[in-house]
C-alpha cells in the first residue's frame, strides 16, 4: 500500500467542523474497505496559521483516496504520494 497526503485549505473552519470531517473520513474509509477497496486514514495535522490540513492516508491507489474524500464531502486541493521518513528509519 502507498501513502498519500491530502492537502486542504479550510479558512474559517471550526473545531466542530474539523471533528465532523474526521468522523466522515473514518466512516467512508471503513465503508470502502468493507467493499474491498482498502483505504485507511492515518492521521491529520491542522495548521491554524494557514488554515490548512495535511491528511495522511494509506491505499493502493490515489484514486481510492480521492474517492474516500469525495464520499466524505471534504474539499481538498491536492493529493500527492509521499514517502515516510522517521528518525528510526534514517
Amino acid at each position: 500500500m502507498a501513502c498519500f497526503v491530502v492537502k486542504r485549505d479550510l479558512p474559517g473552519i471550526t473545531p466542530e467542523a474539523l471533528q465532523s470531517a474526521g468522523m466522515r473520513a473514518k466512516t467512508c474509509c471503513a465503508e470502502m474497505t468493507k467493499e474491498g477497496r482498502s483505504v485507511r486514514w492515518i492521521r491529520s495535522f491542522y495548521l491554524p496559521e494557514t488554515a490548512q490540513t495535511h491528511c495522511y492516508f494509506e491505499a493502493a491507489t490515489r484514486e481510492a483516496v480521492e474517492e474516500a474524500n469525495q464520499r466524505a464531502r471534504i474539499p481538498f486541493s491536492q493529493i500527492t504520494t509521499v514517502v515516510e521518513m522517521t528518525p528510526e528509519s534514517v
